[in-house]
């Protein structure tokens, strides 16, 4: 977004250029509005209205940023829906994340690409080649989270030194024991969080290993990792759980306590079957079809199927029916996406399947075709149209040296305060004043 100058200059108005200080934004407000307050001046009550508006948005520093940056389009937009995107300090995080976010769409689309050629046979690099893409994803994820907790680490720093409680204060010292348990649960969220991305790491370090032929591991040895990962998520699944039943008896609503463990494990128990299965069936264990190995993938389709007709039959009984036609309608907005994406969805894990089966006349480039689509459709959104409609919503940027405006003579207001009414009777002619802020054209 560029900065924006309008017709009406309020640097102009208080008579002052883009680089002054707040008290001297100040001390041009106070004598201009003394010299053209109504009280002492009743003809000047245009100006002084004017004098007051500039000086409302330039001794407000936000209002101020934001004008700067945008003009009177940003201030107008301040209060509306959009007024995120006129804020500038919003637009550099907005445009930080789109870049970031682009540039995992596109090392994701080459991760792909080498795998494609890799399994395909079209080039024979080593696997750790191929993963390249991905340590540099590995390293980006691990220097967020590190920035993250960084952050977080000092912003705690800071609530200490600033919480000195009295020793008589019962009240303070209940409130800083909550703090400091907030503060331990969050340490260890965080301890979690970096715990699961090591073992990550290290899963696709033993893939590697594997397909390097490094190691002679079993496909179950190079899961362990994940078996860990499985086995935190359950003991903190079970935490969780716990928390919630006793809160449900607490209300007297036992009668909830198995749609709630249901809800608590049902998607980590899928996920565990089918990365049991999937290792077992490399391994030839079992002995099947990889069909029937991704039947935990089916499974989740049709619970969030029958989940779409238990909502749109709950919406079908309620009262209200404004409440009623509006449930309905986003179920049905949520079924239609539901049947495009698990069409997509399945259609590709049917492919991934029969490959693995061993028909090889279906090549994985064929196969990840719809993987290029999604991914390059989100990289041009990330990395050109929302970039491009964050630049259109702004105004151009006008030379403030090539603005004229015509004004009555009578009316301007000079920089140092007083008013232009030079002139001789009789003649009219056009002549160029040149202001601090800008070249006035005026009529004498």
């Amino acid at each position: 977004m560029e900065a924006a100058d309008t017709t009406t200059n309020l640097y102009e108005t208080l008579g002052i250029s883009k680089s002054a200080t707040a008290d001297e934004i100040k001390k041009a407000y106070r004598k201009l509005a003394l010299r053209y307050h109504p009280d002492k001046n009743p003809n000047s009550a245009d100006q002084f209205k004017e004098i007051s508006h500039a000086y409302e948005v330039l001794g407000d520093e936000q209002k101020r940023r934001v004008y700067d940056k945008y003009g009177e389009l940003g201030l107008q937009m301040m209060d509306t829906v959009v007024s995120p995107l006129f804020d500038p300090q919003v637009e550099s995080m907005l445009c930080t994340i789109l870049m970031s976010v682009s540039l995992l769409f596109a090392l994701t689309i080459i991760f792909l690409a080498f795998l494609t050629v890799r399994i395909d046979e079209l080039v024979l690099w080593s696997w750790s080649a191929v993963w390249i893409p991905a340590w540099i994803l590995n390293a980006f994820a691990f220097y967020s989270m590190a920035q993250y907790m960084l952050k977080h680490k000092d912003k705690q720093d800071d609530e200490e030194e600033n919480s000195d409680v009295d020793p008589r204060d019962k009240e303070g010292h209940a409130n800083q024991r909550l703090q400091q348990h907030n503060r331990h649960i969050k340490i260890a969220k965080h301890s979690i969080f970096m715990l699961n991305f090591i073992l990550a790491l290290l899963f696709q370090i033993f893939i590697v290993l594997r397909l390097d032929g490094k190691v002679m591991w079993t496909a179950c040895q190079v899961f362990i990792p994940y078996f860990v990962y499985e086995g935190i998520q359950f003991c903190v699944n079970c935490t969780k759980a716990l928390v919630g039943c006793l809160a449900l008896r607490s209300l007297k609503e036992s009668s909830r306590m198995p749609s709630f463990l249901f809800k608590q494990f049902w998607f980590s128990a899928v996920r565990f079957v089918l990365f049991l299965l999937i290792p077992l069936r490399i391994d030839q264990v079992i002995q099947c079809s990889w069909g029937i190995v991704f039947i935990p993938l089916y499974l989740v389709g049709l619970k969030w199927a029958l989940e779409l007709v238990y909502r749109y039959r709950v919406y079908s009984r309620m009262p209200q029916p404004d409440v009623a036609h509006q449930g309905k309608v986003t179920v049905l907005a949520g079924a239609v996406a539901f049947v495009i994406v698990g069409i997509l969805f399945y259609a590709l894990v049917g492919l991934i399947a029969t490959r693995l089966d061993g028909h090889l006349f279906i090549k994985m480039s064929n196969v990840f075709v719809p993987l290029f689509i999604v991914f390059s459709f989100f990289l041009c959104c990330s990395g050109c149209c929302l970039p491009c409609l964050l630049r259109v919503s702004a105004v151009s940027d006008l030379d403030e040296h090539e603005t004229q405006i015509l004004v009555d003579a009578n009316r301007r207001i000079t920089a140092s305060g007083e008013s232009d009414a030079s002139g001789s009777a009789g003649s009219t002619v056009f002549t160029s004043t040149t202001t601090p802020a800008g070249s006035l054209a005026t009529k004498q």
